[in-house]
């Protein structure tokens, strides 16, 4: 899973945005920003073919 930022990269993030939110949100915030990063880079990978998908290669037929 990806790292958390530094808190003052974190922090200098929220200043932009305009984002004012007491220490403990921010550093949930900040926790969940890296969860988030993961999942945004799994997205921009190009997918797998639809031959990998079960839902594709399953039959009814014997």
């Amino acid at each position: 899973m990806a790292e958390p930022l530094p808190p003052d990269q974190f922090a200098l993030l929220m200043a932009r945005a305009g984002i004012s939110l007491p220490p403990a949100e921010v550093e949930d915030l900040r926790h969940a920003h890296a969860k988030l990063q993961a999942m945004l880079e799994m997205l921009r990978s190009p997918a797998p073919p639809l031959a990998a998908e079960p839902g594709f290669t399953f039959s009814t037929e014997r």
